[in-house]
C-alpha cells in the first residue's frame, strides 16, 4: 500500500487481525470456555466494526461435524493489535481441558505469537496456518478428533 493509500484506507491497527476456525472432525461435542481478550476486541464475520464480547463465546457447544468461527483485531484508530486466549474442553469428560490457545498479533511489531498449550491424551488436535511474522497473524485452522477408547 503506497504511503498515500494508507491515509485513506482502513484504520491500521484493522490491518492486525486473527480468525481461529475451531474444526470438530470429531464425534464428541467440543466445548469453548475462558475467552478473554485483552487488547482490541472480537468481531462478527466480515465486519470489524460488528463487535462481539468474548462472553459470546463461553459454553459455545461445537458438535461433531461443526466449526466456530472467531475473529480477532485491534481497534479502530488505535495503535493496538489483539491478543487473547481461551480454552476449549470435553464436555463428556467433567470438562477436562484439552487445549489453551494464546494469540498476539502486536500492532508495530515484527512477530506474531500463537500458542497451543494443554495436552489431553484422548484428543489429536492439529493447528496451521499461524503467520508468525510481522502483519495479520491471519487464518488459523485448528482441527479436533477424539480418540476412540481413550
Amino acid at each position: 500500500m503506497s504511503e498515500a493509500n494508507a491515509t485513506t484506507g482502513p484504520p491500521r491497527a484493522y490491518a492486525q487481525w486473527v480468525t481461529m476456525v475451531l474444526k470438530n472432525s470429531g464425534s464428541q461435542d467440543i466445548k469453548v470456555k475462558n475467552m478473554n481478550v485483552s487488547w482490541g476486541k472480537l468481531y462478527a464475520d466480515g465486519n470489524k466494526d460488528n463487535e462481539i464480547s468474548p462472553s459470546t463465546y463461553n459454553d459455545y457447544v461445537v458438535h461433531p461435524g461443526e466449526e466456530v468461527r472467531i475473529n480477532g483485531c485491534g481497534r479502530e484508530n488505535a495503535s493496538s493489535g489483539t491478543t487473547g486466549e481461551f480454552d476449549v474442553l470435553d464436555p463428556t469428560a467433567s470438562n477436562k481441558v484439552i487445549r489453551h490457545f494464546y494469540w498476539d498479533c502486536p500492532w508495530g511489531s515484527k512477530a506474531n505469537t500463537w500458542t497451543v498449550s494443554n495436552i489431553n491424551s484422548k484428543w489429536m488436535v492439529e493447528s496451521s496456518g499461524a503467520n508468525l511474522d510481522s502483519g495479520a497473524l491471519g487464518t488459523i485452522t485448528v482441527e479436533f478428533l477424539n480418540k476412540p477408547g481413550k
